[in-house]
């Protein structure tokens, strides 16, 4: 499990970060370290760490601050943190808890324990991990009770169910891994633009192959359907040849076999929300999007449709 496993470890002291770095690599463990909170959350999307170290006691912002931002990002709320910690106030480490820490090691711990307690957390992670292999994003189980929190919390809410269009010719035509890669396009697209139109608490979610979700409130969703619908249109031409660009087709065959011509990938979005009506089960949701993805499907191009009829 070490030699697969790549830890993110965040302490403010060079002389600690050097030896406990020399350490966990000595074990077997892959680690690239960060010298404050800040500069670590810039580099989450870049290492895709499978655990966090995080030190407790750092200049603003502190392991404890750090560890909520952390927690609070849809597409690292399920990462694994343990607090580094030289102290022994057990408030502070109940405190770590609260925040969505996994453990707490202290920073005098034998190595081997040490070890051991990453192993642990790691394994508690796998198992319990419910997020797509290729974008790390929640999977189905947590997008439902994501949903079922909000429909219970009886607050305005909406969800957006995101289909591409024409994958599955743009796949059979250039091979999985290009599909891969425009997969991980629509997921960073989606993911921007919840960050720059949406709020705080926003989420996003993988259900599975080419389908994403994301929540956010009724206020926000147009916005948020804008810039992926702007970015999907001028973006998406850099993953097709010269000619398929040029032509804005590409000649793949069909679920039949016959070959013909396919658009290139584009987005359908059905917005559902309970701004006009309102929602009381998942199944609901469900009943609605698929009724709205028809529709939004229905239309040539990237598009996105809500639901404004009132009961």
């Amino acid at each position: 499990m070490n030699q697969s496993a790549k830890l993110l470890l965040v302490d403010d002291e060079e002389n600690f970060r050097f030896l406990l770095k020399a350490a966990l690599k000595n074990i077997g463990f892959e680690v690239i370290t960060a010298k404050n909170g800040i500069e670590a959350i810039e580099m989450l999307d870049d290492v895709q760490p499978n655990l966090v170290l995080l030190d407790l006691n750092m200049p603003e912002p502190d392991g404890h601050e750090v560890c909520k931002r952390i927690k609070s990002m849809p597409e690292y709320m399920n990462l694994p943190i343990i607090i580094l910690t030289s102290s022994d106030d057990l408030n502070d480490k109940l405190n770590s808890f609260e925040e969505g820490a996994d453990d707490y090691i202290t920073k005098d711990m034998d190595p081997l324990e040490m070890e051991k307690r990453i192993q642990a957390v790691l394994k508690r992670y796998l198992q319990n991990l419910d997020s797509n292999p290729l974008t790390h994003l929640p999977g189905n189980n947590v997008i439902q009770k994501a949903i079922q929190k909000r429909i219970e919390n009886k607050g305005s809410f909406s969800v957006g169910y995101c289909d591409i269009d024409n994958f599955k010719a743009y796949n059979d035509k250039y091979g999985f891994v290009e599909g891969d890669r425009i997969i991980l396009f629509c997921a960073n697209v989606i993911n921007d633009a919840l960050k720059k139109n949406g709020n705080k608490e926003d989420f996003l979610g993988h259900i599975g192959g080419d389908d994403f979700v994301f929540l956010t409130t009724p206020d926000r969703s147009e916005s948020i359907c804008k810039a992926i619908v702007k970015r999907m249109e001028n973006e998406i031409g850099q993953f097709y040849s010269d000619i398929d660009r040029a032509n804005g087709y590409i000649i793949s065959k069909d679920r039949k076999g016959a070959e013909q011509k396919f658009p290139l990938v584009s987005i359908s979005i059905a917005n559902v929300s309970n701004e006009f009506k309102p929602i009381q089960s998942l199944a609901e949701v469900s009943k609605i999007a698929s009724e709205l993805k028809k529709a939004a499907k229905s239309k040539i191009g990237n598009s996105y449709v809500f639901d404004k009829r009132i009961l």
